[in-house]
């Protein structure tokens, strides 16, 4: 059962008030207090992108930028030490913090199930070159940032 609406990038809630007999919600994730109500589903879901509508008509004509729902920034609280051990994470994988955030954020969201746990092998194969160096290469595939399946080596010289 779907009970987040969406449309222009903005969500909003979809729930019942029985008391009142009625469907409301309000867009989420933005610091404006917007509501809308209707006596059916299909009608809920057309107050939502009304208000959203009229909400950012409303900021265009006062000069006021309409919050964005997401930010693209927040501040988390990790306590020191897990903040110490993701930063020699990030470094010893020669990645910034933020990138080392970034993808165990990603992990999180697209898991199969809330609280899975996944893991990869790595297996590496080196060899020398004949140049005088030794080529380490990684035979598990990842997936770059254009969401290609490639394969990720090393050359490291003596």
């Amino acid at each position: 059962m779907k009970t987040e609406l969406t449309y222009k990038g903005y969500s909003g809630s979809a729930e019942i008030s029985i008391e009142d007999e009625c469907l409301h919600g309000r867009i989420l994730f933005i610091d404006d207090l917007i509501t809308y109500e209707a006596e059916t589903p299909a009608e809920l879901g057309q107050a939502f992108k009304q208000a959203v509508d009229d909400y950012v008509a409303y900021c265009a004509q006062m000069g006021k930028p309409a919050n964005k729902p997401y930010s693209g920034s927040f501040n988390v609280r990790i306590g020191a030490e897990r903040h110490k051990q993701l930063a020699h994470y990030a470094s010893r994988n020669r990645m910034s913090l933020n990138e080392a955030v970034c993808r165990a954020c990603d992990a999180l969201v697209t898991s199969a199930k809330p609280g899975q746990v996944t893991h990869n092998h790595i297996y590496l194969q080196a060899g020398h070159t004949g140049d005088g160096s030794i080529q380490i290469a990684n035979s598990t595939p990842f997936i770059n940032e254009d969401q290609q399946w490639t394969q990720q080596g090393a050359k490291w010289q003596q």
